[in-house]
C-alpha cells in the first residue's frame, strides 16, 4: 500500500552527500515531495528529512541504500502519525484589497497567521502548521483572487517518543 514515509538522515557535512541521496529516489522512480536539510545538534553533523509516498517494501530497500553511502551516519524512516510535523509558508497577498477591505485581516486571524511586511505593494503573511492547514490557506486565498506569489518549507520534525530516536550517541 502507498502511504508517506518520512526518511530522516544524519549525515557529514560533505560537497555531494544531496546528490547521492537523492538520485537513489529517482534510480526508484519516487518523487520527493519534500526536502528539508539543516545543521544537527552536533556540529559537521547534516539532518536530511525527505518526505515520500511509496510502499513499506520499497522504503526498506531505500533505506538500506541510504546506509551503504559513505558520508550517512544514520537513517530512520517514519509514518506521519510517528511523528510532529509543521512546515512554515509565506503568501504575498495584494495590498490593494487589504486596503479596501478587511478580507485579508480576517484570514489572518482565521488562519492563526501573521502578517509580517506590509507595503504599497503587497502584503507577505507567514503561516505555521500542518500541510493541510497550509494548503487549505493557499486555496482559500486563490479562490478570493488574492494570492500574488506562494513559497513554503519542507517538513520540519520532532519524534513522538519521550526519548526521541535522534543520532545515536557517536
Amino acid at each position: 500500500m502507498i502511504k508517506e514515509y518520512i526518511v530522516i538522515a544524519f549525515t557529514e557535512n560533505q560537497i555531494g552527500v544531496l546528490n547521492r541521496i537523492t538520485a537513489l529516489y529517482l534510480r526508484r522512480k519516487i518523487n520527493i515531495e519534500s526536502l528539508k536539510v539543516s545543521e544537527s545538534s552536533i556540529k559537521g553533523i547534516s539532518m536530511f528529512v525527505i518526505s515520500a509516498f511509496t510502499t513499506q517494501e520499497v522504503i526498506d530497500k531505500l533505506a538500506k541504500q541510504l546506509r551503504n553511502i559513505v558520508e550517512v551516519i544514520q537513517v530512520e524512516y517514519y509514518s506521519n502519525d510517528e511523528l510532529i510535523t509543521q512546515e512554515i509558508a509565506l503568501y504575498k497577498l495584494s495590498s490593494k484589497i487589504f486596503k479596501e477591505s478587511g478580507t485579508v485581516d480576517m484570514i489572518v486571524r482565521e488562519w492563526s497567521a501573521r502578517i509580517i511586511e506590509m507595503n504599497p505593494a503587497y502584503v507577505v503573511v507567514e503561516k505555521t502548521g500542518t500541510r493541510e492547514e497550509i494548503e487549505n490557506m493557499r486555496t482559500e486565498l486563490e479562490s478570493r483572487g488574492i494570492l500574488i506569489e506562494f513559497t513554503r518549507s519542507g517538513s520540519v520534525v520532532l519524534h513522538r517518543e519521550p526519548n526521541g530516536n535522534g543520532l545515536n550517541e557517536l
